[in-house]
């Protein structure tokens, strides 16, 4: 009876100390946790990575501030999406959205190479049912994380809808 306790009793300790390792591997991963260099999106429900040559830059704009985000999708290919803001302000973390009265403009374009360079263009068009957002999470001397969705048009009027946005990359 007694050696019967102590094994019930090492069995339950044995599974208290298990439990927090078994949590923490199996935990789905946070979307925004991707390595710098990377921009993530989907596209129309298919998933895009343009992590060639990704990149940050401040853009020089007269009497305001700027910033691109840009990445190409493969290293032969010129297909790229690419997120701007720009503002009379600083830029920094927050929630930055096409069409608002605070006078950021946000745009992100997304390029698609067939034979030539960007054959097929969707852009910001100003779509009040699911306006381009893009939010900074993080912005340092040297990198800048966050999502960003909404909606495009091309130029033959089809719509593309983005959903799921991250991106991490460095300046």
């Amino acid at each position: 009876m007694i050696r019967t306790n102590k094994k019930l009793i090492n069995r339950i300790f044995l599974c208290i100390l298990l439990l927090p390792i078994i949590l923490i591997f199996s935990c789905k991963k946070d979307p925004a946790d991707i390595g710098i260099g990377t921009i993530k999106v989907d596209i129309n429900g298919t998933a895009y990575t343009f992590s060639v040559q990704s990149k940050a830059t401040r853009l020089p704009v007269t009497g305001g501030n700027g910033i691109q985000v840009q990445g190409n999708y493969k290293q032969t290919s010129t297909s790229n999406l690419t997120l701007i803001v720009v503002r009379p302000t600083p830029i920094s973390t927050g929630t930055y959205i096409e069409n608002t009265g605070s006078n950021p403009l946000v745009t992100i374009t997304h390029c698609t190479e067939v034979i030539v360079p960007c054959f097929f263009q969707a852009t910001t068009f100003g779509s009040t049912s699911n306006p381009v957002t893009i939010t900074i999470t993080e912005l340092t001397g040297s990198s800048i994380r966050g999502n960003f969705k909404g909606e495009l048009q091309t130029s033959s009027g089809t719509l593309e809808t983005l959903s799921n946005g991250v991106f991490y990359v460095s300046f």
